[in-house]
């Protein structure tokens, strides 16, 4: 069970990584097409479409990781970078859900009312960029075992 487990982590972690770059990639190509109407549809729906990719593989990666610390079983003396994983980790997976649903929704609802006006999109892909770094930075201390 524990090699299943770890399985679907690092499989959600690709996916979530992966919708979180294929979002970041395709708005930064499409952000001089922006304020036509099927630029910003196009935008929207890719917003809505990877979103629903990232969520479910960042919710996987949450609840496969509460698992493996469990069966782990270390107790209190935990290392440094178990630390870095389990309360780091899961600050950023609940975080980034978060602020990512909601700044998506806004920036789908902004695109799709905007009709043939150019939207501003820094501040979403700000948000994406800051927590793809937050990931590969856990990733980074988890890996070298710090």
């Amino acid at each position: 069970m524990f090699g299943l487990m770890l399985f679907l982590h690092i499989t959600g972690l690709l996916g979530w990584l992966g919708a979180l770059l294929g979002i970041l990639v395709t708005m930064l190509l499409l952000r001089k097409q922006l304020g036509t109407p099927d630029a910003n549809s196009l935008a929207g729906k890719t917003i809505r479409v990877f979103g629903r990719i990232a969520h479910p593989s960042s919710i996987l990666v949450l609840l496969s990781g509460v698992y493996l610390i469990l069966q782990m079983g270390l107790g209190s003396g935990k290392p440094f970078w178990l630390q870095v994983m389990e309360k780091g980790g899961g600050t950023i997976i609940l975080l980034a859900v978060i602020f990512t649903a909601v700044l998506g929704s806004k920036m789908t609802k902004r695109l799709n009312s905007a009709g043939g006006t150019s939207v501003r999109l820094t501040g979403y892909l700000g948000t994406v960029g800051v927590f793809m770094f937050l990931i590969v930075s856990v990733v980074l201390v988890v890996s070298l075992k710090l």
